[in-house]
């Protein structure tokens, strides 16, 4: 399994952060490449709510909350069809991570989870997918962080101490 997780400080209380992250329809404000979601299930909270994000490139993808346990913790999976191709490395999931400070400031830790299947998998889960996911998760917490301080400072500054694991 490969694994990249970025944590950045966010200057806001854990509940307020939480709050954020945990608005799936508002998703967009935090996540840039999704342009539009959509609530996929009559639930909008908790284990088990659905919601597709809309990209700018017609793409769709339907997520699954996996995880649930506020305002600590929160995962989503993507929802895979029966049908759907087997790929070298796939993504399984996007666990956020909330822990409070003494300053009442929030350490979010974002961590990508994939599988990677055959060598041309380990080698891609290895040496190319870790750079490229860290870049979209330090995008991420730069956007939650923003939607908090304002305008968003030097990713390089800002972001705190990452790891990669496989």
């Amino acid at each position: 399994m490969a694994r990249v997780t970025v944590t950045r400080l966010i200057r806001a209380p854990q509940r307020e952060v939480w709050a954020v992250i945990s608005d799936f329809q508002n998703a967009g404000q935090w996540n840039k490449a999704w342009t539009r979601i959509e609530l996929t299930s009559s639930q909008t909270h908790g284990v088990g709510t659905t919601f597709r994000a809309h990209t700018d490139t017609s793409d769709a993808f339907d997520f699954e909350v996996c995880e649930w346990a506020a305002p600590e913790r929160i995962s989503f999976c993507p929802v895979r069809q029966e049908d759907e191709p087997t790929y070298a490395i796939t993504l399984d999931s996007h666990d956020f991570r909330f822990r409070p400070t003494e300053e009442n400031e929030t350490l979010v830790d974002l961590t990508a989870h994939a599988t990677a299947r055959g060598i041309r998998g380990r080698v891609i889960g290895m040496f190319i997918w870790p750079g490229h996911q860290r870049e979209g998760l330090k995008q991420a917490l730069e956007s939650v962080a923003a939607i908090f301080e304002g305008e968003p400072a030097d990713p390089e500054l800002q972001a705190g101490p990452d790891s990669l694991t496989e």
